[in-house]
């Protein structure tokens, strides 16, 4: 007699491995505690434990109940419940069967979750496989614990509420019920207690359930909404945005699309920032995102939508950039959906800038580093200067005993920044001359003008000398000044040589 116990104890755990291949439990028990289901036994199972009489069960399709023993450890499988009466220390399980329409699409819902771990979807089947033992609402009607769990709600007894609303999910099994369950353990845990664990973990697992018997959308919807604040009080931001994203795709509710943006902005691919580079001579509008761009294979462009088709686009580690623009012009660039990083992130939605290029910030500057100028009436320096009428003028000259002190303190051969040009001004050299120069000047266009300086090196000692222009009327602590370095000389002009400008004079 054992050894065909322990065949059909073999037989109802194949079959229960096969039963695990959907992640809704085809049929499931319902617990009553301290009950006999009296009568319409099938067969009798004795020297065994709760869990394999509640197997047993699950495999016979002609079992709908059952009545396990504690004291004698005696199982009693049956057709049917024909009677029920108290017995303290039984164990009786009721079976219920799982909606068909949730089954027939429990593995699209669980494609869907793909960035849920099959795991994790496994122990939530767990969770829905225990839940009726978990919460033992056998005795009661569906309606009866619904009740219950409203009326322990309304009176703040968040503990009972989410009990008796598990209870009502062994008989019914609903996606409602489930993210019901999943929001009061989502409250328990964050009340704190020695079981927050516990709490949080039913309630992720539930959310799972919730989506996987998902029968129509605002339910998948509503359920992906809870699955995305859980993901993220786990620090799971990326699966959270995953989340949304479907959510978004399933319906594209105005609060689904404000969280999504909020999941973006602190853990999706996106533009993180962008720039117009308008002091260009060609200038350019740059979008620079948060991750690193596929480094070959993917042609950009086709994910920029451009006002002008003759507008250029190029991509480089983290930035793609529109040339080919114009000054003082507003340009409209959609950066499309799609459009992916490295990772294999996308962005998850068209992304418009409208950005206008301004013409070029003043400017100032000299080509050379330094100089022999010859003390000649024609004695000159080139200039190069944007969006400028007249340059401010500044001529140093550096005393003979600080020409080393000049050199060592790397002075000579560099723009002097306006510390600097204090330090310069009061301690090695000497204001000779300061007054204007004028310089050509064509809209955004770079000019090079040659400064005539012959009248006023004229009457000047030869030795070293520091030039500075800067723009009318500038700040000194904007830093937008110019030196030019020469020696001026009773020889011919010519320009200093040597790698590093500073050894020949």
């Amino acid at each position: 007699m054992r050894w065909m116990i322990a065949a059909m104890v073999g037989l109802f755990a194949a079959h229960a491995a096969l039963a695990q291949d959907s992640l809704i439990p085809e049929r499931r028990i319902v617990v009553s505690r301290d009950v006999d289901f009296y009568g319409s036994d099938l067969t009798n199972i004795f020297d065994t434990s709760y869990e394999a009489c509640r197997n047993a069960c699950l495999n016979d399709s002609q079992c709908q109940a059952f009545t396990f023993n504690k004291r004698s450890n005696a199982c009693f499988p049956k057709s049917a419940i024909s009677d029920t009466q108290p017995y303290e220390g039984a164990l009786s399980g009721e079976v219920f069967t799982a909606d068909p329409r949730a089954l027939r699409s429990a593995e699209a819902r669980a494609a869907e979750l793909d960035f849920i771990p099959r795991y994790q979807l496994t122990q939530a089947r767990e969770q829905a496989e225990t839940i009726g033992s978990l919460h033992a609402g056998g005795p009661w009607s569906l309606q009866d614990m619904l009740d219950a769990a409203q009326s322990r709600l309304s009176d703040g007894d968040t503990l009972n509420a989410m009990r008796w609303t598990g209870a009502a999910i062994g008989k019914a099994d609903r996606s409602d019920l489930w993210l019901e369950y999943a929001r009061l353990n989502r409250t328990l845990a964050l009340e704190g207690g020695n079981d927050r664990s516990t709490h949080d973990t039913r309630a992720f697992r539930a959310t799972l359930n919730a989506y996987l018997r998902s029968l129509n959308d605002p339910q998948r919807v509503s359920t992906l909404m809870t699955l995305s604040e859980l993901l993220i009080a786990d620090d799971a931001g990326r699966r959270a945005l995953s989340a949304l994203r479907l959510a978004a795709a399933i319906q594209p509710r105005d609060d689904v699309l404000a969280a999504l943006d909020d999941a973006v902005a602190k853990w999706g691919f996106r533009i993180e920032e962008h720039e117009v580079e308008n002091n260009l001579a060609e200038p350019r509008i740059c979008a620079k995102f948060n991750e690193d761009l596929v480094k070959a294979g993917v042609d950009y462009a086709t994910y920029v939508k451009l006002p002008d088709q003759r507008l250029a686009v190029q991509a480089d580690d983290r930035r793609i950039c529109i040339e080919g623009l114009a000054h003082g012009a507003r340009y409209t660039v959609t950066f499309r959906k799609g459009l992916p990083a490295a990772s294999g992130e996308t962005l998850s939605r068209d992304t418009e800038l409208t950005l206008y290029v301004r013409d070029r910030s003043p400017a100032v500057s000299f080509p050379g580093r330094a100089y022999v100028l010859p003390r000649t009436a024609d004695a000159g320096l080139p200039i190069e200067t944007v969006n400028l009428g007249e340059v401010q003028l500044t001529l140093q000259r550096v005393s003979d005993r600080n020409l080393l002190r000049s050199l060592q303190d790397g002075y000579f051969g560099r723009p002097l920044s306006y510390w600097q040009f204090e330090t310069f001004g009061n301690e090695i050299a000497e204001t000779v001359w300061t007054g204007t120069g004028a310089v050509g000047n064509e809209l955004n266009t770079n000019m090079t003008t040659r400064l005539p300086l012959g009248e006023v090196v004229a009457a000047l000692p030869t030795g070293l000398y520091a030039l500075t222009a800067d723009l009318p009327g500038a700040d000194k602590y904007d830093e937008t000044s110019t030196t030019q370095w020469f020696v001026l000389s009773d020889l011919g002009a010519t320009t200093l040589s040597g790698a590093d400008g500073l050894h020949v004079f």
